[in-house]
């Protein structure tokens, strides 16, 4: 399992993908999937052994606007469930 984490705008993606990437994280950037209607049309993708690390460092940088889902392959598709934040 992944998870998706969602933002309000593009700016605060982008500035939460530097901040990730610079503590060695697992980040990767990826269009909004369609079963996803919140966020900015950008979302970043992160590995489930590093998502509470992830979380904390948005939380402290003050990161507003974010949403966070499950991402989980079925059916050679994946299926997303909003866990929330």
């Amino acid at each position: 399992m992944e998870y998706i984490i969602t933002f309000k705008n593009t700016n605060w993606a982008i500035k939460s993908e530097q901040y990730l990437l610079a503590e060695k994280l697992q980040v990767k950037v990826m269009p909004l999937p369609a079963q996803i209607s919140a966020g900015c049309g950008i979302c970043l993708r992160i590995p489930a052994a590093e998502i509470e690390t992830a979380l904390d460092i948005l939380t402290a940088r003050q990161v507003e606007g974010v949403g966070l889902y499950t991402r989980v392959e079925q059916n050679k598709g994946y299926t997303y469930e909003i866990i929330g934040r």
